[in-house]
């Protein structure tokens, strides 16, 4: 083994330590460089610990070069140096339903030096759907070393709570006479969402319903349709209550002393009571007051002097010629409405003067003054002459009716 020459080593100590001196007193003139930095240097893991002239103690010098630009430095751990960082008490996370008061809690930190800074920051992020949101706070504590701690919290804001339903959706009760009418006031029912009302902690409220299906009505049995009624938050939170829908047979009611003339009861023989036919008081008998879904049980009395006496005759005018298309025989006097044929209404058929008038038809007639329909006109020639019979095909009956009329003359 090669030995190290005493004299020699005393000798080196002796040029080196006053060397270091001149270069440490010059270092804490320039103590930090910036320009050494470098946060993507590699410096190896060996725990060697020196104390920058910083007074900050580093695991070797490569970190005390690249993490602060420390230009000088002794070996070992600084001794009045401070490694501990601060500690750091950071507000749980929170889960916050939409609507609900919460705090930002305020965090808390400490340090063995007997002081320590506390910062914070805190970001907002927009949650799914509108009044949804994240707050992430991120804080740092940092003692008069320069030790840091940090530390986060985030507070999520979120809306699962449904709307509430204030006013519940009413049934509805239709009464049927005419289905085209049912039909509009079902869905406008059904539109108004039946006038149910809800509210939303957060968001607006959108309704809907599940009335798809559209019942066939003719207004001859009741139908009930039960209908559900949803009420929908912007986060898709939905609440509901159905409602019932009737529809049912109804019948118009007819005001007393109502004319029943042209009314068909049917064909019963059971007298249904007195009533007015014509203006005057009569008695009517059928199957029944009630007809086409009108009821005329008001326009019916059970006795003579009942009819005459709720319904006294009232004189009108009207047409009182007879041969008019709109003679009345129950009016009291000419009121000049009279409309009279071919113009307003047909001949009767008994008519005198009737008769075809148009001069190209083959039963034309000159001495008719009003025209009965009777007319007949041939637009073509006959393509086949030898269709004696008009049958529409030649055979030997057209024969036997040509000889039966051979040497007739004509």
């Amino acid at each position: 083994m090669k030995k190290s020459n005493p004299i020699f080593a005393l000798l080196f100590a002796a040029v080196l330590i006053p060397s270091l001196g001149l270069q440490n007193a010059h270092a804490q003139e320039d103590c930090i460089d910036p320009s050494l930095i470098d946060p993507m240097a590699f410096c190896s893991f060996i725990y060697a610990p020196v104390c920058g002239c910083n007074n900050v103690t580093y695991d070797n010098s490569c970190l005390a070069i690249v993490t602060d630009g420390v230009t000088t430095w002794t070996s070992g751990p600084c001794s009045n140096g401070d490694n501990i960082p601060p500690s750091l008490n950071v507000p749980d996370d929170l889960v916050v339903e939409c609507g609900d008061d919460f705090e930002f809690e305020s965090a808390t930190a400490s340090d063995n030096s007997g002081s320590v800074e506390l910062t914070e920051t805190t970001t907002s992020i927009p949650g799914p759907c509108s009044s949804t949101v994240s707050y992430v706070r991120n804080f740092t504590a940092t003692d008069p070393s320069g030790n840091t701690t940090v530390g986060q919290q985030q507070i999520d804001v979120v809306d699962t709570t449904p709307p509430v339903i204030t006013t519940a959706p009413m049934d509805m009760t239709i009464g049927c006479s005419d289905p085209m009418e049912a039909e509009m006031e079902m869905f406008a029912w059904a539109n108004d969402y039946a006038s149910a009302e809800a509210e939303d902690a957060c968001n607006t409220v959108t309704w809907s319903n599940d009335f798809d299906a559209i019942p066939w009505i003719t207004c001859e049995e009741t139908i009930y349709v039960t209908v559900s009624f949803m009420a929908t938050d912007d986060c898709g939170n939905t609440a509901s209550q159905t409602a019932t829908l009737t529809i049912q047979p109804s019948q118009v009611e007819v005001e007393p002393c109502t004319d029943l003339a042209g009314v068909n009861f049917g064909f019963c023989d059971m007298v249904l009571g007195i009533g007015i036919v014509g203006g005057d008081c009569t008695y009517i008998s059928g199957c029944g007051s009630s007809v086409g879904g009108v009821n005329y049980a008001n326009a019916l009395f059970e006795s003579m002097d009942e009819c005459m006496f709720s319904c006294p005759v009232v004189e009108y005018g009207g047409c009182t010629y007879s041969a008019a298309c709109n003679y009345d025989p129950n009016a009291a006097f000419e009121d000049g409405s009279c409309l009279f044929p071919p113009e307003h209404c047909p001949l009767d058929p008994e008519t005198p003067g009737g008769g075809c008038m148009y001069s190209d038809a083959t039963n034309y007639d000159e001495d008719a003054n009003w025209d009965d329909g009777t007319c007949v006109f041939d637009d073509c020639e006959n393509s086949c002459p030898a269709d004696i019979n008009q049958d529409g095909i030649v055979t030997t009956a057209d024969l036997l009716q040509f000889l039966s009329s051979f040497g007739q003359e004509c």
